[in-house]
């Protein structure tokens, strides 16, 4: 976008790229203006929108349940095992599970509020509009699902009965529109057949798996997205089914209410706010629901669930009316899981290493499903790691159920959120166990120290297993044997001509008089080096998971 000054087209290695809307790529793009090229800046986004949405979990329990739940809905969301892993990703999905909170936030914030005339639920349509310049149509899905199941339900149950006419529908859809519209029509009328692409065939078709366009993700089963969910809400998933406090007036010490909780001070507004809580089940409910039955779902795709879920266990936790057991039953799988995990570290096979990565990351099931060899030179920074999480688990959850017993009840809570914290650090520390095998920077460096105006850059296969290549090298990238995945439809525009090769094509530019060089994922011996003159391929080194050769002479 900074190069082309094109606003309207996102662009991956110089194509047209309309796989996500351009939300993200805006923020990045700004960011990178400001600040110039850094990892930092374009990582960035995805930290804010995890704090962003700690502030809207904290600001749904204090409105739905007390300070106090707030509180603890804010820190259950942010040592949540899934917050650690993705918080850190360049990517839409924490920006797409903020502007899903925010919008959220504003139907609960204005569903008992009359008052705030045609003010009222903005935040909701401006927050779903945001949501599908993330996201897509699941930005505008999800809102009107959640919205419209939640007023049935209050409903049903005697609580407000909101009418559609409450909703402020035109100065709303007005919002919406304003926020959304734009960048679609643009984008429709600059481009109809790539945006058929984005709007059909990348959402429509990817949902029900019936995609045109060939891409190498392997999705996880029903059964698996809801187990690895569980890990991803892990601590705090043992407590989504307690039951939270009836008035929002419990607290978790058995004292009176803070000033400033929904029944402290103001009662009658607490109620009020009180009676919307089936938001939360509802919420969680659909996006889980939505992906479980999904035939392309991939691991993370819960995400957008995690600000309901929190405020659920905030709400219980600050009740504490079902804790006791549930921090017993936590004990006891936390124990089993922990003396399994011990044992287990003490043998950690390849293998076995590789089936668990397989289970949380679709790269490794990627490996796995090829039958790859086991990409690490060992197992056992996998073992200490895996036998840390196992002492973690007993002594954790050992400490956070001795405090509940002796009446220490927030020291329990902290107990807990310190098991949060410890496998935060886990996974920071299985990031940077991983990080060399995956990450292109080394090798970018090293393409960006030998190459000079006119040299070519080839990578072998899919781009998008080395998508920060152009990103670290600033050039376009020539692909070989990968037009396929993201880049798919783009490969067949006429602007891609030359920057997708064969194996033959490539053999032809190696031959010639330019300097070549050469990424793959390939081992030597295999891929398309194979292919080409012996004297003519001079290895210049490994990089992690990727080999770097040459045309140049000796």
């Amino acid at each position: 976008m900074l190069a082309r000054g094109d606003w309207v087209l996102p662009r991956f290695n110089g194509l047209p790229y309309l796989e996500k809307p351009p939300l993200y790529f805006w923020l990045a793009s700004l960011g990178l203006a400001v600040v110039g090229p850094s990892e930092w800046v374009l990582r960035a986004w995805s930290a804010l929108g995890a704090l962003g949405s700690a502030l809207l979990a904290w600001r749904l329990g204090r409105l739905l349940y007390g300070a106090r739940a707030g509180l603890m809905a804010g820190l259950a969301l942010v040592t949540m095992a899934g917050s650690a892993l993705y918080v850190r990703k360049a990517s839409t999905d924490f920006l797409f599970v903020f502007c899903l909170a925010l919008a959220m936030w504003g139907f609960v914030r204005d569903a008992h509020r009359p008052d705030r005339g045609r003010g009222r639920f903005l935040l909701l349509y401006t927050g779903a509009g945001l949501a599908v310049l993330t996201k897509g149509l699941v930005g505008l899905l999800f809102p009107v699902l959640i919205v419209a199941i939640t007023v049935w339900w209050v409903g049903r149950r005697g609580g407000d009965r909101l009418t559609w006419r409450e909703m402020n529908l035109g100065w709303g859809l007005a919002a919406l529109g304003a926020v959304a519209l734009p960048w679609h029509l643009a984008s429709a009328w600059r481009e109809p057949e790539l945006f058929w692409f984005y709007l059909v065939d990348n959402q429509v078709l990817r949902f029900l798996g019936l995609r045109g366009f060939v891409e190498d993700d392997v999705p996880v089963s029903t059964v698996g997205f809801l187990l690895v969910t569980f890990v991803w809400l892990f601590p705090w998933g043992v407590f989504l089914l307690a039951r939270s406090s009836g008035t929002g007036a419990d607290r978790l010490d058995g004292t009176a209410a803070l000033p400033g909780d929904p029944a402290g001070g103001d009662a009658s507004a607490g109620a009020a706010a009180a009676c919307w809580r089936p938001v939360l089940v509802t919420w969680a409910l659909v996006v889980i629901g939505f992906f479980a039955f999904s035939r392309s779902t991939l691991e993370y795709y819960a995400l957008p669930a995690f600000p309901a879920l929190a405020v659920l266990v905030g709400g219980a936790w600050a009740g504490g009316r079902d804790i006791g057991r549930w921090l017993v039953a936590g004990l006891v799988g936390s124990a089993a899981v922990g003396a399994w995990a011990i044992w287990l570290s003490a043998r950690l096979t390849p293998a076995q290493a590789l089936d668990g990565l397989a289970e949380l990351n679709v790269y490794y099931r990627i490996l796995r499903d090829q039958g790859a060899a086991f990409p690490f030179e060992s197992a056992e920074p996998f073992a200490r790691l895996l036998g840390w999480l196992g002492a973690t688990l007993i002594a954790g959850w050992a400490l956070a159920a001795l405090c509940w017993a002796r009446g220490w009840r927030r020291a329990a809570f902290g107990a807990v959120a310190g098991v949060g914290v410890v496998i935060a650090v886990l996974i920071v520390q299985l990031l940077h166990v991983v990080e060399p095998h995956h990450s292109a920077r080394p090798v970018a460096r090293a393409i960006v120290e030998r190459t000079q105006p006119g040299d070519v850059i080839a990578h072998e296969g899919s781009l998008e297993y080395s998508a920060a290549l152009p990103f670290y090298t600033g050039r376009r990238i020539v692909v070989v044997n990968g037009a396929r995945g993201d880049l798919d439809f783009a490969s067949r525009r006429p602007e891609a001509r030359g920057y997708f090769l064969d194996g033959p094509g490539l053999g032809r530019l190696w031959d010639g008089p330019g300097r070549v060089f050469l990424v793959t994922q390939r081992p030597p011996g295999r891929g398309v080096v194979s292919g080409l003159p012996p004297g003519a391929v001079r290895l210049l080194g490994r990089f992690g998971s990727r080999w770097l050769y040459s045309n140049e002479r000796m």
